[in-house]
Protein backbone atom coordinates (compact mmCIF):
# COMPACT_ATOMS: atom_id res chain seq x y z
CA UNK A 1 0.00 0.00 0.00
CA UNK A 2 1.09 3.53 -0.73
CA UNK A 3 0.55 4.67 2.85
CA UNK A 4 3.05 2.11 4.08
CA UNK A 5 5.66 3.37 1.64
CA UNK A 6 4.98 6.96 2.67
CA UNK A 7 5.37 6.03 6.35
CA UNK A 8 8.72 4.35 5.62
CA UNK A 9 9.91 7.39 3.66
CA UNK A 10 8.78 9.64 6.50
CA UNK A 11 10.74 7.61 9.06
CA UNK A 12 13.80 7.71 6.80
CA UNK A 13 13.45 11.47 6.39
CA UNK A 14 13.32 11.78 10.19
CA UNK A 15 16.51 9.72 10.52
CA UNK A 16 18.19 11.78 7.78
CA UNK A 17 17.14 15.07 9.35
CA UNK A 18 15.20 16.03 6.20
CA UNK A 19 12.57 18.27 7.78
CA UNK A 20 11.00 19.40 4.49
CA UNK A 21 10.33 15.87 3.25
CA UNK A 22 9.12 14.81 6.67
CA UNK A 23 6.68 17.73 6.80
CA UNK A 24 5.22 16.94 3.36
CA UNK A 25 4.85 13.26 4.12
CA UNK A 26 3.35 13.90 7.55
CA UNK A 27 0.84 16.25 5.97
CA UNK A 28 -0.34 13.75 3.36
CA UNK A 29 -0.41 10.93 5.92
CA UNK A 30 -2.60 13.20 8.06
CA UNK A 31 -5.03 13.51 5.15
CA UNK A 32 -5.27 9.71 5.05
CA UNK A 33 -6.10 9.74 8.76
CA UNK A 34 -8.75 12.43 8.33
CA UNK A 35 -10.38 10.44 5.53
CA UNK A 36 -10.49 7.30 7.67
CA UNK A 37 -12.54 9.19 10.28
CA UNK A 38 -15.33 10.10 7.85
CA UNK A 39 -18.59 8.16 7.81
CA UNK A 40 -18.19 7.35 4.10
CA UNK A 41 -14.84 5.62 4.55
CA UNK A 42 -14.97 1.92 3.64
CA UNK A 43 -11.31 0.96 3.40
CA UNK A 44 -8.31 1.76 1.25
CA UNK A 45 -7.50 0.55 -2.22
CA UNK A 46 -4.48 1.65 -4.19
CA UNK A 47 -6.81 3.59 -6.47
CA UNK A 48 -8.36 5.42 -3.50
CA UNK A 49 -4.93 6.25 -2.08
CA UNK A 50 -3.78 7.62 -5.44
CA UNK A 51 -7.00 9.63 -5.77
CA UNK A 52 -6.44 11.27 -2.37
CA UNK A 53 -2.90 12.23 -3.35
CA UNK A 54 -4.13 13.48 -6.75
CA UNK A 55 -6.69 15.69 -5.05
CA UNK A 56 -4.01 17.19 -2.81
CA UNK A 57 -1.65 17.76 -5.75
CA UNK A 58 -4.46 19.35 -7.77
CA UNK A 59 -4.95 21.91 -4.99
CA UNK A 60 -1.24 22.63 -4.91
CA UNK A 61 -1.14 23.14 -8.68
CA UNK A 62 -4.08 25.55 -8.52
CA UNK A 63 -2.32 27.53 -5.81
CA UNK A 64 0.88 27.64 -7.89
CA UNK A 65 -1.08 28.95 -10.90
CA UNK A 66 -2.59 31.73 -8.80
CA UNK A 67 0.62 32.80 -7.07
CA UNK A 68 2.90 32.48 -10.13
CA UNK A 69 6.18 32.91 -8.20
CA UNK A 70 7.75 33.23 -4.79
CA UNK A 71 9.09 31.01 -2.02
CA UNK A 72 5.74 29.35 -1.35
CA UNK A 73 5.46 28.42 -5.02
CA UNK A 74 8.88 26.77 -4.85
CA UNK A 75 7.78 24.87 -1.75
CA UNK A 76 4.59 23.67 -3.46
CA UNK A 77 6.49 22.62 -6.59
CA UNK A 78 8.84 20.58 -4.40
CA UNK A 79 5.86 18.96 -2.70
CA UNK A 80 4.30 18.14 -6.07
CA UNK A 81 7.56 16.58 -7.27
CA UNK A 82 7.80 14.47 -4.11
CA UNK A 83 4.25 13.15 -4.54
CA UNK A 84 4.28 12.63 -8.34
CA UNK A 85 5.29 8.95 -8.17
CA UNK A 86 2.12 8.27 -6.18
CA UNK A 87 -0.31 9.94 -8.57
CA UNK A 88 -2.68 7.79 -10.64
CA UNK A 89 -0.91 6.29 -13.62
CA UNK A 90 -2.88 7.39 -16.67
CA UNK A 91 -2.81 5.69 -20.04
CA UNK A 92 -0.89 7.39 -22.84
CA UNK A 93 -2.70 8.91 -25.83
CA UNK A 94 -2.53 5.81 -28.06
CA UNK A 95 -3.86 3.50 -25.34
CA UNK A 96 -6.56 6.01 -24.37
CA UNK A 97 -7.62 6.38 -27.98
CA UNK A 98 -7.88 2.60 -28.43
CA UNK A 99 -9.93 2.35 -25.24
CA UNK A 100 -12.39 5.19 -25.90
CA UNK A 101 -12.95 5.24 -29.67
CA UNK A 102 -15.42 2.32 -29.55
CA UNK A 103 -17.42 4.18 -26.90
CA UNK A 104 -17.81 7.18 -29.23
CA UNK A 105 -20.00 5.12 -31.56
CA UNK A 106 -22.65 4.95 -28.81
CA UNK A 107 -22.52 8.63 -27.85
CA UNK A 108 -24.57 11.43 -29.40
CA UNK A 109 -22.80 14.36 -27.74
CA UNK A 110 -19.39 15.18 -26.31
CA UNK A 111 -20.68 15.47 -22.74
CA UNK A 112 -22.39 12.10 -22.94
CA UNK A 113 -19.20 10.57 -24.41
CA UNK A 114 -17.01 11.98 -21.63
CA UNK A 115 -19.49 10.78 -19.00
CA UNK A 116 -19.55 7.27 -20.44
CA UNK A 117 -15.76 7.07 -20.62
CA UNK A 118 -15.16 8.44 -17.13
CA UNK A 119 -17.79 6.18 -15.59
CA UNK A 120 -15.99 3.16 -16.96
CA UNK A 121 -12.35 4.29 -16.88
CA UNK A 122 -11.99 7.01 -14.22
CA UNK A 123 -8.46 7.11 -12.86
CA UNK A 124 -7.09 5.39 -15.96
CA UNK A 125 -7.58 8.12 -18.55
CA UNK A 126 -6.96 11.86 -18.62
CA UNK A 127 -10.31 13.68 -18.95
CA UNK A 128 -8.71 16.48 -20.98
CA UNK A 129 -7.39 13.93 -23.46
CA UNK A 130 -10.80 12.22 -23.61
CA UNK A 131 -12.41 15.57 -24.47
CA UNK A 132 -9.82 16.17 -27.19
CA UNK A 133 -10.39 12.73 -28.72
CA UNK A 134 -14.16 13.21 -28.60
CA UNK A 135 -13.81 16.51 -30.45
CA UNK A 136 -11.58 14.90 -33.07
CA UNK A 137 -14.22 12.21 -33.57
CA UNK A 138 -16.79 14.88 -34.35
CA UNK A 139 -18.74 14.90 -31.10
CA UNK A 140 -20.08 18.30 -30.03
Amino acid sequence: MIQDELRLRSKQALKDGDKDTRLVLSSILGKFGETEKTARFDGWTEEAERALIASHVKGLKQAVEQMKSGPVVEQYLGEIALLEPYLPQLLDEAATRALVEPIAANARALGQFIGMVMKEHKGKVDPVLVRKIGGELGLK
